[in-house]
């Protein structure tokens, strides 16, 4: 339309210019058409100008848009690196300080001890029972005893060709005879057989209980206790520290709530070791 009212006023200003040359006159005024034609025009190349600049303007941000998207590319790219040597480096000191279990136990359970990862766990946030990566054809036989970095995590009951299934310390079924490290002579027994007043709110937060087999032990918070050579479990393997100390005057028991040092919240890496034969 900017164009259409363009040609018309040249046409015009044509048209005035030819009639003056022959008639002696200009019966239009030059100047005033001159102005409009240069007012149009200044309009015109404002649009261009305009056009040209927005133009740009889309050409800049395809650009920025394709430069952005090869930056997310790279960063996903990088994080995916940096999450798989994460897991590396997580596997590695996994691996690490599963070699510590080994200091735990005597030179004739090393031998045939078995590595494996834990492939299966119960519902809820506790590792109560579990499953391994390792069977029979592993050398895994029912009431080896589980175990990592940490200390003692518990024992088969049931066993397949390629895996097993555990409970740990902290199932209700089980049940571990100790001893105090200061005074090997102090000894007692992990169970969720107690009487004491809060049990429930121990067992919440992943604590054991016992009690000492005789009431006249020296125990105190603190205390460490490790597995006594009693029954199924090697001796010395560490279970955890005494957390609290209750006495039950009326039966002469001295109960223990004891803090485990494993991580039942967080199992993954196992040893496993032959029972003792008590055979």
């Amino acid at each position: 339309m900017v164009a259409t009212g363009l040609v018309v006023i040249t046409l015009i200003g044509i048209v005035g210019i030819s009639v003056g040359k022959y008639s002696g006159q200009i019966p239009v005024n030059v100047g005033v058409i001159s102005d409009k034609i240069t007012f149009v025009g200044e309009g015109i190349n404002s649009g261009f100008t305009f056009l040209k600049d927005n133009f740009k303007e889309i050409l800049d941000y395809r650009k920025n848009a394709k430069k952005i998207d090869e930056l997310e590319k790279e960063n996903e790219k990088l994080s995916a690196k940096v999450t798989d040597l994460s897991n590396k480096l997580y596997k590695t000191d996994s691996l690490e300080d599963l070699k510590k279990s080994l200091n735990f136990i005597e030179e004739r359970y090393k031998a045939r001890s078995v590595s494996t990862s834990v492939v299966g766990k119960n519902d809820g946030n506790w590792y109560t029972s579990f499953t391994i990566g390792a069977g029979k054809k592993s050398g895994v036989k029912k009431e080896s005893i589980v175990l990592n970095g940490k200390g003692l995590v518990g024992i088969v009951y049931d066993v397949s060709d390629d895996y097993s299934k555990a409970i740990s310390i902290l199932d209700s079924k089980s049940s571990v005879s100790f001893k105090l490290l200061k005074d090997y002579n102090s000894k007692g027994v992990i169970t969720h057989d107690t009487n004491i007043s809060d049990k429930d709110s121990y067992n919440e937060k992943g604590y054991l209980q016992g009690y000492m087999f005789d009431s006249a032990y020296d125990v105190i918070q603190g205390d460490i206790i490790v597995t006594s050579g009693l029954g199924l479990y090697p001796e010395g393997i560490p279970i955890g520290e005494v957390h609290k100390v209750v006495e039950d005057k009326n039966k002469s028991l001295k109960y223990v709530v004891v803090k485990p040092y494993a991580d039942f919240k967080n199992v993954n890496d196992v040893m496993i070791i032959e029972p003792r034969n008590i055979g």
